[in-house]
């Protein structure tokens, strides 16, 4: 065996080990770098000479693989709502069709959340590519659409609404005494038993106070209220009638009556398609009332219900009405409709749900973030700024919602810090070092053995 197969080997430990440093260096380059993953460098023996049946000699070391460490890193608070981080699996996925790397089509998956709004409202990350993820589904009923596309958010107004369904919770005393002269517009208070106020809007968004008066029933074998829903008759008429003394009496726009049962409980006349009881008729509106106000405001029809409590997408509550023994009272009023309102503030929920609430206190679903895992990560592909692109090692990226499947939560005011740890980076560096260093002394004996051979001839 030639001597100097000892330099080859040593000289190739020395390459192992400068590739070896390279990744140190690197690690400890990113380690303030949000996001980065650590990388780890890994050797292998190179081919071995045979010298005989029983023995071999290696030829040295060379590097493998640079396999990247996938760990969680620590999430700190920065204080920027639009700052995100994934705490498990998942990556952020960004499209730029401008990108220097072709190959990824445009599309490149990242752990870096530091993103931000641009002039159209779009999500960008600070090279200006843009975040992808679901929007709402203009064609449903606030669902979010099955299509990635751009996560944009749009601030324009939101447009009022007007009420359709009024819902009250109220407990009507079933001891009151029906009043002794007949429901009087004249004098309202003095001729019903109770009365509460609740706001309608139209559908400029302008809000009226309506009043609502509870007249007992007379009947002595039922539990049953008349009830009326009053506003000033100046918003329904531009004549109203008014009483001797020149004041404007109140409009009833709806009227009718809740019956209780043997347990106070209120009597549901109505049923829903899936053929629930319920307090109005939801199907076909049969109880509404037609409700015209007087500033050109579009005719609305107008339904109040004292059953189970219905919500904006006609989803049946809990609460109802009752007539027991107990003092007149309100315990819940709603109504679907709103004013116009402005986008205030934006919140990213742990799902990935990007909520808004606009200045009329409402709140709104205004998309969600998109989320790709991989069978393997190790398969993805380093492009720079903390960007990776998939390749047919790491498989087909699996996208979705988070905390759906495997995917991790979202973290909003919040980034992922580097996963380097120092302490380990600076050992390896000194076993790094060491190796370097005694393969640089391997091949120093070398040439000593070397030179002793030429020194033979003399």
């Amino acid at each position: 065996m030639p001597i100097n197969y000892a330099l080859f080997s040593a000289v190739s430990g020395l390459g192992s080990n400068a590739d070896g440093m390279s990744v140190v260096a690197n690690n400890i380059a990113n380690a303030n770098t949000k996001s980065f993953k650590t990388d780890r460098a890994e050797f292998e023996d190179m081919f071995a000479v045979t010298l005989n049946e029983r023995s071999q000699l290696g030829r040295g070391s060379r590097l493998r693989n640079i396999t990247t460490l996938f760990n969680q890193g620590a999430l700190t608070n920065t204080g920027q709502i639009t700052d995100l981080s994934v705490q498990g699996e998942g990556f952020f996925i960004v499209k730029n069709e401008m990108a220097e790397v072709k190959e990824s089509n445009g599309m490149f998956f990242t752990r870096q959340g530091s993103f931000r709004f641009d002039r159209d409202g779009k999500l960008t990350d600070p090279t200006g590519s843009r975040v992808q993820g679901f929007m709402p589904d203009p064609d449903s009923n606030n669902r979010l659409s099955v299509k990635m596309t751009d996560l944009q958010i749009i601030s324009n107004v939101l447009p009022p609404r007007a009420t359709s369904i009024v819902n009250v919770v109220a407990n009507l005393d079933v001891r009151e005494k029906p009043p002794l002269d007949e429901f009087d517009l004249s004098r309202p208070l003095d001729t019903s038993n109770f009365a509460s106020a609740v706001t309608i809007f139209d559908n400029f968004g302008y809000g009226r106070q309506a009043v609502i008066y509870y007249v007992k029933s007379p009947e002595q074998d039922k539990n049953a209220w008349d009830w009326y829903a009053t506003v000033d008759g100046q918003e329904v008429s531009v004549d109203p009638p008014r009483n001797q003394r020149g004041k404007v009496l109140p409009a009833v726009i709806a009227r009718g009556r809740v019956e209780f049962d043997e347990d106070g409980k209120p009597i549901l006349p109505f049923l829903t398609k899936a053929g629930l009881p319920v307090g109005i008729d939801i199907v076909s509106r049969t109880d509404a009332f037609e409700v015209q106000f007087v500033n050109g405001a579009r005719p609305q029809k107008l339904q109040f219900n004292f059953g189970p409590t219905i919500e904006e997408d006609l989803v049946l509550g809990a609460q109802g009405s009752t007539s027991i023994a107990a003092r007149s009272g309100i315990s819940f009023h709603s109504q679907d409709g709103y004013e116009a309102g402005y986008l205030k503030t934006i919140k990213i929920d742990l799902d990935g749900m990007i909520r808004g609430t606009y200045t009329n206190g409402l709140e709104r679903r205004l998309g969600a973030m998109a989320l790709a895992t991989f069978p393997n990560n190790h398969g993805l592909q380093k492009v720079g700024r903390n960007n990776w692109i998939t390749t047919p090692k790491a498989g087909e990226a699996r996208i979705g919602l988070p905390q759906t499947a495997s995917r991790g939560s979202i973290y909003s005011a919040s980034l992922e810090e580097s996963n380097v740890d120092l302490a380990q980076q600076f050992v390896d560096m000194i076993l790094t070092q060491r190796g370097f260093q005694a393969n640089s002394k391997a091949i120093t004996t070398t040439d000593t053995m070397l030179e002793e051979i030429i020194n033979l001839k003399r």
